[in-house]
């Protein structure tokens, strides 16, 4: 950049020399007594070097417009892959949260178990004792031992109880010794589930942080050089760097602009484009129907001719299927009251993996906002986005939840989400160094629906 600058200096320094010269044409120099003679006129060099001066000035100022265009892409990219990996890690922190819960349940069911063979156990060994006592009560030994029929009777009624109470007590001691071997099965299969999730969500989140930490860096970077890129720009141009940085904003503004556009009419292309199918399909059925005589043939009372198909959407988007998951239990009233709740959380830090109550991400934003009014929508944007019902965007509502993805088709490339508060406006968790804010409703990388919890 200091051999590109130099290189202009030079070239302005030219440009100058050749002013002057130009004004050396039409203002007098020296005394009055010299001024009636003609000055030298310019010459081809100096022409040329006037407008290579103006051609770097222009190739300059393009140049330094590019750079700004491509620095804001790029930190709009290294953004992104923040949002994707704070996604993941909210994704691995509820697969923790769940091996931790499985592992609980493991734990109390081996527990009981044992406790069921201990008791099993226990009853065994009586049912043993009172057979090492009674050794008498054989077969043989109840025949040579009663003394009457009677008393043969009872002896054998009593030797089938103790046959009893022995199976009975080792079917117990069998059923309470798998019923443990199997909580222990359990355990052991959720303890590891739960390592793999920790260390899943362990990377993720170390992961998130060199992201986080390296887009902090290059952003501080990136100012810098913006700075600079203005000042050049201000110094070719002969304006104030305040009079470049307000044109730098509002050609970023024009650009987020058109962007938006162009993202709001893929979505109504597609939309138009299901309704376009929904309507043809009940048609068609129709059409079938009425080719169907019931008349005779040539009889005045035909039947009238099948209605014309619609003609096709105008260059319709992409097919997206409608969507299969998703129910919807919150009220309109209850997404004003989640609206509120929300709002009290603005300038709150962002925070990956945090669901309050002083700092969230934007899962755990969007998840105790509805908390608060009654409703469990899940914890990670993926998950929220199959579990809501899904609305157009022309029906969204205050409380409604709008998910970004890099795949519109594909939930799992979902890496943000944030919730409409109305009047085209939406509060959001975004990065971290970012407190929580109420910003314009963005549509660019919006999935096919937004969600109504």
């Amino acid at each position: 950049m200091a051999a590109r600058h130099g290189h202009g200096m030079v070239l302005a320094l030219r440009a100058l020399g050749a002013g002057v010269l130009a004004l050396g044409l039409v203002l007098p120099w020296g005394p009055s007594a010299e001024a009636d003679q003609p000055a030298d006129p310019p010459t081809v060099e100096d022409a040329r070097a006037a407008r290579d001066a103006v051609e770097a000035g222009t190739l300059d100022v393009r140049q330094a417009e590019s750079a700004l265009v491509a620095l804001r892409s790029e930190l709009e990219a290294a953004q992104v892959r923040v949002q994707v990996s704070a996604a993941d890690y909210a994704e691995a922190q509820q697969a923790v949260e769940q091996a931790e819960q499985e592992v609980a349940a493991a734990r109390s069911a081996a527990e009981k178990a044992r406790k069921g063979e201990t008791a099993a156990r226990t009853s065994l060994a009586e049912v043993y004792r009172v057979s090492a006592r009674d050794a008498d009560m054989g077969p043989l030994g109840v025949a040579f031992g009663a003394d009457s029929v009677p008393d043969l009777v009872g002896r054998s009624t009593a030797e089938r109880a103790v046959q009893r109470k022995v199976a009975g007590a080792l079917a117990e001691y069998q059923d309470a010794r798998a019923s443990s071997e199997s909580a222990d099965a359990r355990w052991t299969a959720a303890k590891k589930a739960l390592d793999a999730a920790a260390e899943q969500a362990e990377a993720a989140l170390d992961a998130a942080r060199t992201a986080a930490a390296a887009l902090e860096a290059r952003t501080r970077a990136a100012e810098l050089e913006r700075m600079a890129l203005l000042e050049r720009l201000a110094h070719l141009r002969q304006t104030s760097v305040q009079i470049e940085q307000d044109r730098e904003a509002a050609r970023a503004a024009a650009v987020e602009a058109a962007r938006e556009a162009a993202a709001r009419a893929a979505l109504e292309r597609q939309r138009a484009a299901r309704d376009s199918v929904a309507v043809v399909a009940p048609a068609e059925d129709r059409s079938q129907e009425l080719e169907k005589p019931d008349a005779e043939e040539g009889d005045s009372g035909g039947v009238p001719a099948p209605a014309p198909e619609p003609p096709p959407a105008p260059e319709p988007a992409p097919p997206v299927g409608p969507p299969t998951s998703g129910v919807t239990v919150g009220s309109e009233s209850l997404g004003l009251g989640a609206v509120a709740w929300a709002r009290t959380k603005l300038g709150a830090p962002y925070r990956l993996g945090a669901a309050g109550p002083s700092a969230y991400d934007c899962s755990g934003l969007t998840m105790m906002s509805w908390v608060s009014q009654g409703v469990n929508i899940t914890r990670t944007s993926r998950s929220q986005y199959l579990a809501v019902g899904k609305v157009d965007y022309g029906s969204l509502r205050p409380g409604d939840l709008i998910f970004y993805g890099s795949n519109p088709s594909d939930p799992a490339s979902i890496y943000h989400v944030a919730m409409y508060t109305g009047g085209g406006m939406m509060i959001e968790a975004t990065l971290p160094g970012q407190p929580l804010s109420e910003n314009p409703l963005r549509l660019s990388g919006a999935m096919p629906y937004a969600g109504r919890p």
